[in-house]
């Protein structure tokens, strides 16, 4: 028979996986910092201060992990008036010009020890731990009524509100998952799927974003009641398939471009590659030889974790497993609380 490894998966979803609220202190006032940091920097240099700040990524998703050997970000919009955002000319100002505004204000006051850096679709701050805050640079302004944004991208601005992405996922979260607790279950298979690409220092895996997308697009309505184990085997498979067939992967949301390109198209091959052995070992929940002790093994070796380590020890102590034993928990080795660890050791993901 198979056997129901449920109450496992949710035990280690609430212990080393999902971040709490209480335990995201640490980016709520790295984010404040820097929106203080920002304002404070522009009306030095006498330039316009932003009109709102956007939280977006995984941060306002809420499919942040505790991530074990990588580090982590935060990505929080600044949004500027369009007509106040003006260039040396009295001309609208451009894409560059607005990206390298944020970064010297970021930079005015000379306490980080990397310089704050401009990238493709944002501005990023580093810290010497290894986390850093994402600031991505919209302008907004009227078009015949209608509120409009735009992001500051390499050579110019394009059409992106950053808001319209969280408000695809979670709708899709909400009509989608067969439950309403602990998030929703395709968050939950997001949140699973990222702590395992991010479970081995040597690989280098698709963004969270793209991970979510991927997600979103296997996982069916209504899902799996009470049963993530299921659905996770069946999204790691449904994924597996689709880009074995097709390797592009598409914003949900318009622009609807294409987010896999040349330089992270390696990332998606090693996430293929690899998700062959993770279900192989997941799959043994269907075996008709499958207990508790073979599925506990299974997900120690999928998620590269010791979080299992005391249930196994005894159920090997005893004998081995046996089906009809559940998900107890017993003899978890767990810690007390979530924490974030300093170095390459560990993060908030």
């Amino acid at each position: 028979m198979s056997y129901n490894a449920n109450k496992h998966l949710t035990n280690f979803h609430d212990e080393r996986v999902f971040v709490d609220e209480a335990n995201l202190g640490v980016a709520r006032q790295r984010r404040e910092a820097n929106r203080n940091r920002l304002n404070n920097g522009l009306k030095s240099d006498e330039k316009p201060v932003p009109v709102e700040f956007v939280a977006q990524g995984s941060y306002a998703m809420k499919t942040m992990v505790q991530s074990e050997v990588e580090t982590s970000d935060i990505d929080d919009g600044a949004v500027f008036d369009r007509e106040l955002l003006r260039g040396p000319r009295g001309g609208d100002c451009s894409a560059s010009d607005a990206k390298e505004m944020v970064r010297k204000a970021i930079a005015s006051d000379n306490k980080f020890n990397t310089p704050p850096e401009i990238r493709k679709n944002c501005v990023r701050v580093y810290y010497n731990d290894g986390f850093h805050v994402d600031i991505p640079v919209y302008r907004t302004y009227e078009d015949n009524g209608e509120k409009k944004k735009e992001l500051a991208s390499s050579g110019d601005w394009k059409n992106s509100a950053p808001e319209d992405i969280t408000n695809w996922f979670n709708t899709q979260v909400i009509d989608k998952s067969p439950d309403t607790t602990k998030g929703r279950q395709l968050r939950r298979i997001v949140r699973f799927i990222k702590y395992w690409s991010k479970s081995r220092s040597s690989w280098k895996m698709p963004s969270g974003f793209i991970i979510s997308v991927l997600v979103d697009e296997a996982y069916p309505f209504n899902g799996w009641v009470e049963r993530d184990d299921k659905a996770l085997l069946a999204v790691l498979r449904s994924i597996r398939n689709r880009l074995l067939l097709n390797e592009r992967v598409y914003r949900p949301v318009n622009p609807r471009e294409e987010i896999i390109h040349d330089n992270n198209l390696g990332r998606v091959r090693r996430m293929c590659e690899e998700l062959d052995a993770a279900i192989d070992k997941v799959s043994q929940i269907e075996r008709a030889d499958s207990d508790e002790l073979m599925v506990l093994k299974a997900f120690k070796s999928v998620f590269n974790t010791d979080f299992w380590d005391g249930r196994i020890k005894e159920l090997e102590d005893n004998d081995g497993g046996d089906g009809n034993r559940g998900g107890s928990g017993k003899g978890l080795i767990t810690p007390s609380a979530p924490v974030i660890k300093k170095g390459s050791t560990g993060q908030y993901a």
